[in-house]
């Protein structure tokens, strides 16, 4: 949990908090330990903060998801 919340700051400049883990798994094409997180937002406003990491940020609803993750969603 405290790594989402890092890199959430990190990589979006928005302070969240964790507020459940949602659960984990291992990614099925990359073989790593992927951990899913709900989290509240605190303080800031979302900006890409680091463009290695990410191209855009849209707050969008779960059934747009998908259409930002071309490349398909696994489930946790």
């Amino acid at each position: 949990e405290q790594a989402a919340v890092r890199e959430t700051q990190e990589e979006t400049g928005l302070t969240v908090e964790a507020v459940k883990l949602l659960g984990e798994r291992v990614h099925p094409k990359t073989g790593r330990l992927m951990s899913y997180t709900a989290c509240s937002p605190v303080a800031g406003e979302a900006r890409v903060a680091d463009d290695d990491e990410l191209d855009a940020i849209a707050w969008v609803t779960l059934a747009e998801i998908p259409d930002y993750v071309p490349y398909g969603l696994y489930g946790p």
